[in-house]
């Protein structure tokens, strides 16, 4: 889990600039009479990373604040993810002590905070009408609500044989169908987040994506390849169905910056502020991991099994697990991780409600 965080932390303070400057302008447009404010984490997860986040903002806060001459006010965190997360842990253990962290950081300064569990998809309305003054979500976007309709749903059987994304050897309605399904999420995202947000709210979101026009490329998801010739030398082993692997999508979208920019002006409700894009080095921070290979590929590994392996799960069964994450994959890694400088692009973007 220590992997999983840090590459999520790399991720979100790749744009922690975008986070503060929208902060600031938000504090600066409220009335001094405001004794609180509602921030609104999407996509939480249960690592330490929101209230990193977090502990940023509080301190543009009451920088801002203190400039303006106004009061600090009090700061209620609603924490997201689906209802599945571990939001004991997150609550718990992982909140009482960083809560001592950003008490110890902000004493001089006298700020309180609050935090909520808010359980739910953020494909659909999640907090009262414009309750909230910032929104922010990193490494979430890219998910979609389900997969793509239509991909096993013709007479002749499953679309996308051999893949279980977007590749090369894809037809080429297979990327539409992906970038269909992400048009109708994203908009349905900022449509929610619009009625959400109080009328000076801004919003930050961080999308992993991609910097090539071709949505096939594997600049952003490389790993998707390898664990497709995982299922491959599993169906070469028997011990999956070829037909089962031909099935299997996943609802997984890499968009560029010009599909989210586009789907932003059509959608209509937010302006944007300001954008970037950066990459970062999937092998960075593994200097911090012991040097024994097994362990290595271990904890790689165990960053996709995370997100992948319930997906994987209700279409294969138990039974594909242990020999894909514990035989096939490491195998695979071994061969190919260190043979180039794979790297990710991710999309910042700063928006404003209009």
């Amino acid at each position: 889990m220590l992997l999983i965080q840090h590459c999520r932390k790399k991720i979100a303070s790749g744009a922690m600039f975008l986070v503060e400057e929208a902060v600031e302008l938000l504090v600066s447009a409220i009335p001094s009479s405001k004794t609180s404010l509602v921030l609104a984490d999407l996509g939480c997860a249960t690592g330490a990373n929101t209230f990193v986040m977090l502990s940023a903002v509080m301190e543009v806060i009451s920088t801002t604040c203190t400039k303006l001459g106004q009061p600090i006010p009090e700061i209620q965190l609603l924490l997201n993810d689906l209802p599945g997360n571990d939001f004991n842990a997150l609550l718990g253990p992982v909140l009482s002590s960083y809560k001592q962290k950003i008490n110890k950081s902000m004493s001089e300064s006298g700020i309180l905070f609050y935090t909520a569990a808010a359980p739910g998809s953020f494909y659909e309305r999640l907090f009262l009408k414009r309750s909230v003054h910032f929104i922010y979500s990193s490494a979430c976007l890219h998910w979609l609500s389900q997969v793509p309709l239509g991909l096993n749903s013709t007479t002749e059987g499953p679309i996308n044989k051999g893949s279980f994304w977007i590749s090369k050897k894809s037809p080429p309605n297979v990327s539409k169908m992906y970038l269909e399904q992400f048009q109708r999420d994203f908009s349905s995202f900022l449509k929610f987040r619009h009625e959400e947000l109080h009328s000076e709210g801004h919003m930050v979101l961080i999308i992993p994506g991609r910097l090539s026009a071709d949505p096939s490329t594997e600049e952003s998801a490389v790993w998707i390849s390898w664990y497709e010739e995982g299922l491959q030398d599993l169906v070469s082993e028997g011990i999956v169905k070829a037909s089962d692997v031909d099935s299997f999508n996943i609802p997984l979208y890499f968009p560029s910056m010009a599909e989210v920019k586009s789907i932003i002006n059509m959608e209509g409700s937010f302006e944007v502020i300001k954008v970037d894009v950066y990459e970062i080095l999937y092998s960075d921070g593994l200097d911090a991991i012991p040097a024994d290979t097994d362990k290595i590929w271990e904890k790689i590994i165990n960053i996709g099994r995370a997100v992948l392996e319930p997906l994987l799960i209700s279409h294969f069964g138990n039974s594909i697990i242990e020999p894909l994450f514990s035989s096939t994959l490491p195998k695979i890694y071994a061969k190919k991780f260190f043979k180039e400088k794979y790297k990710s692009a991710n999309l910042a973007i700063s928006l404003k409600k209009k």
